[in-house]
């Protein structure tokens, strides 16, 4: 398991097979952390073991006592995970990636043009982004994550949104047939054969008590979203916080990697992405924190998507 995906059709089932084998080999019972629950942040706090690096090349990682956790992790974060865990449960496809052209995917409208609704795998990674954005210095890097002891806790978490997504729907086949499996040498390095695959989407490792935690904290869906038609590849991290009166309204985090390890759309060249409002409110009266210089016209945030690899953001209501 060389490729850490993310961003891609693989992310869910890439990441269950990574958390089952660390639970069978350190032979414990598997813990998840809620980070809307006090008790579940009190554990995070308490995890403080990080695999650092300060250097790109990695050459440096050293294990440090990381007491700064959490120290980032602000009510807005809270708020925006329910959001994104929301629109994750409430999606009725797995991957829009999969089947760009099909039937199988739901659509919404804004100013007569059609656009493709999110999809329970891109909208999972956004919660999951936000955690690894907001708990200490090991888990803000692909290279040094793994090491960090909140990984694993986290991303037990994410799986029991994945299993509690599939309990909602109990008649949702594996998207990935057999076909693409032996079509698409990426999916070949990292699984033995596709029967792996099945397994993994038809294996239970969660109760109905463990799922309630997930429905407990899901919220009312938004009623927009910002789209960007285009965001081509780049290895640069882009982080976007958007304001209405002062209100923050949404954020998001793209980090899109190379090219070559990406499957969704190595063909393409670039992703499309939506992300959720808090409230309805007109694009115009939007400020843009990104990257954290502050952009408070639309112009101007324009200018500055567009040198990041974005296309100009639209407003999509749904």
């Amino acid at each position: 398991m060389d490729n850490c995906h993310h961003w891609d059709y693989n992310f869910v089932l890439w990441h269950r097979k990574f958390v089952n084998q660390f639970w069978q080999e350190i032979g414990l019972e598997r813990t998840y952390a809620v980070l809307t629950e006090p008790n579940d942040r009190e554990l995070y706090s308490k995890l403080t073991k990080s695999l650092v690096s300060d250097l790109d090349d990695l050459s440096d990682m050293r294990w440090v006592e990381d007491t700064g956790k959490l120290n980032s992790f602000t009510p807005q974060d809270q708020s925006q995970i329910r959001l994104e865990i929301s629109q994750a449960m409430a999606s009725s496809t797995f991957a829009i990636d999969l089947d760009l052209e099909g039937s199988n995917n739901a659509f919404f409208r804004a100013e007569g043009r059609p656009y493709y609704n999110l999809s329970f795998s891109s909208q999972l990674e956004e919660f999951h982004d936000i955690i690894h954005g907001e708990t200490g210095r090991g888990m803000r890097r692909v290279g040094t994550a793994g090491g960090d002891q909140c990984f694993f806790v986290h991303h037990t978490f994410v799986d029991l949104v994945f299993e509690a997504w599939l309990a909602q729907n109990p008649n949702m086949p594996l998207p990935i047939t057999e076909e693409h499996f032996n079509a698409t040498p990426d999916l070949q390095e990292e699984y033995d054969n596709y029967e792996e695959l099945v397994t993994l989407w038809n294996e239970r490792h969660y109760n109905s008590s463990d799922y309630n935690h997930v429905y407990r904290i899901i919220e009312p869906l938004p009623r927009q979203s910002i789209l960007f038609n285009s965001i081509r590849h780049t290895e640069d991290f882009r982080r976007v916080i958007m304001f209405h009166n002062g209100e923050e309204i949404g954020r998001f985090a793209i980090l899109t990697g190379r090219i070559e390890t990406c499957l969704s759309c190595a063909k393409r060249e670039q992703h499309t992405g939506q992300f959720l409002l808090r409230k309805l409110v007109n694009l115009h009266e939007i400020e843009w924190v990104i990257n954290r210089r502050w952009y408070r016209s639309l112009e101007a945030a324009i200018e500055a998507f567009e040198e990041l690899g974005m296309s100009a953001p639209v407003i999509v209501s749904f």
